[in-house]
């Protein structure tokens, strides 16, 4: 069963940073969108992806991930990576609230939008490799 959970939370896990990389990368493809229709049409794609396929997706990466840290007993043996990681899972979540705020409203300006999809590439990254080598 923990090969399953391990599994699931591995791909769970790409499909959100991949999912919200390529949502915060359209959101500043539409700012070059000449006209009001194409627009509204991205913004209701964008919103429908991020509702119907960023929230599932990060639930099940968070329940599979405390399934497996409570299966594996890792906050009881003192492995301090795992801290870590929820602190950058606790920004990204904050990345994907703020993509979600970008896609209703345009309110970022471009260079900060892009900025966005930087830092969740760049959190992403060190997520996995805290998992992967556990340097503490």
């Amino acid at each position: 069963m923990k090969n399953f959970f391990l599994a699931l939370h591995m791909v769970s896990m790409c499909l959100v940073i991949g999912t919200l990389f390529l949502q915060s990368l359209t959101v500043v493809f539409r700012l070059r969108l000449k006209t009001a229709e194409e627009v509204q049409g991205i913004k209701k794609i964008q919103g429908r992806v991020h509702k119907l396929i960023y929230y599932p997706i990060l639930a099940t990466t968070i329940f599979s991930g405390i399934y497996l840290a409570i299966k594996t007993e890792l906050f009881e043996k003192g492995q301090y990576w795992i801290y870590w990681k929820l602190a950058l899972l606790g920004v990204l979540i904050f990345l994907g609230i703020m993509n979600g705020k970008q896609i209703m409203n345009d309110s970022l300006p471009k260079k900060y939008a892009m900025m966005v999809h930087i830092a969740i590439f760049i959190i992403g990254a060190w997520m996995i490799y805290l998992a992967t080598i556990k340097p503490f």
